[in-house]
């Protein structure tokens, strides 16, 4: 995609010729409008780039450009024609920024709470006010409701919740159910589902109580890791489909096969067809559901 030096093959989108010529003057007199055009040239590159890389998924277009201008006035005082063109020293800013900002993207997410940033404020909110997490954990446990009857799974639940409030909900999904197979001696495959219809339950029981953001749209998805929920979206309204979001992110997408019955597979192709009755049981729970916490736990 670069250029060499004098511009031949340039995209139509930058005017290598320019952009070095207000580098030129910028560099000899140190000029704001000098640099002001220079930003204003690079910016369709940026754009271009930006959208090739669909690195809009990580980060606003605005904010990625405030990125890449902020590197690209650190650096222009150090472009040298003799080097190379101004198309391949800006593409290549352009394109070390937006790494940069992936990589920093990618690891918040790393670190991001499990619990989705609507549900998990309310927990950060007052993260040393040590009266407020005691209320929440309340909340959790005078709500949380469970269909399971295994004695060593229903104390797995618990664990699970009570190492939730403790640790802030820092801890993400493959970390707390790795600790449960230890803890537990449970399988991999069943700690996990343990994790995912304990987290739910937590979330069910913080949704209401939670101020809402604006409501989510099915299209904001498709190209994220929530892209899968769009083909239920049909089956909802747009309040219920915000519901879904919230409760389900980050969450294994198998919960709709095996939240209605017996059934443990997680292959679509294996289980009864999703209806509007799976995603019910998500959003509002399955009915004949008991307490997960009685007087004594």
């Amino acid at each position: 995609m670069f250029t060499n030096g004098n511009g031949n093959g340039a995209e139509p989108h930058f005017d290598n010729a320019k952009l070095e010529q207000c580098i030129a003057v910028f560099q000899r007199n140190g000029d704001t409008p000098s640099l002001s055009e220079i930003v204003a040239l690079s910016e369709r590159r940026a754009l271009t780039l930006i959208r090739h890389y669909g690195t809009g998924h990580y980060c606003a277009e605005a904010e990625l450009l405030s990125d890449i201008n902020f590197k690209l006035l650190r650096s222009v005082a150090r472009f040298d024609p003799r080097k190379g063109s101004a198309f391949t020293f800006v593409s290549k800013i352009i394109d070390s920024s937006l790494r940069t900002r992936v990589t920093a993207t990618r690891r918040n997410w790393a670190r991001y709470s499990e619990l989705s940033d609507d549900l998990a404020n309310s927990l950060r909110a007052k993260s040393d006010d040590h009266s407020a997490v005691d209320d929440l954990a309340h909340r959790i446990r005078s709500k949380a409701r469970t269909m399971l009857t295994d004695p060593l799974e229903l104390d797995a639940q618990r664990w699970f919740i009570a190492s939730f409030t403790d640790d802030g909900f820092d801890h993400r999904r493959h970390q707390c159910a790795d600790a449960c197979m230890t803890v537990f001696q449970l399988s991999h495959s069943r700690s996990r589902e343990l994790y995912d219809l304990t987290m739910l339950e937590v979330r069910r029981a913080l949704y209401d109580g939670v101020k809402r953001r604006e409501q989510i749209a099915p299209g904001q998805l498709l190209g994220t890791r929530c892209g899968w929920m769009v083909r239920y979206s049909s089956l909802l309204s747009s309040a219920e489909f915000t519901r879904f979001v919230v409760l389900m992110r980050d969450l294994a997408p198998y919960l709709l096969l095996i939240i209605g019955s017996a059934n443990t597979n997680h292959r679509r192709d294996r289980s009864p067809p999703i209806s509007r009755k799976n995603v019910e049981l998500v959003l509002y729970g399955r009915p004949g559901a008991v307490p997960l916490f009685s007087h004594h736990h």
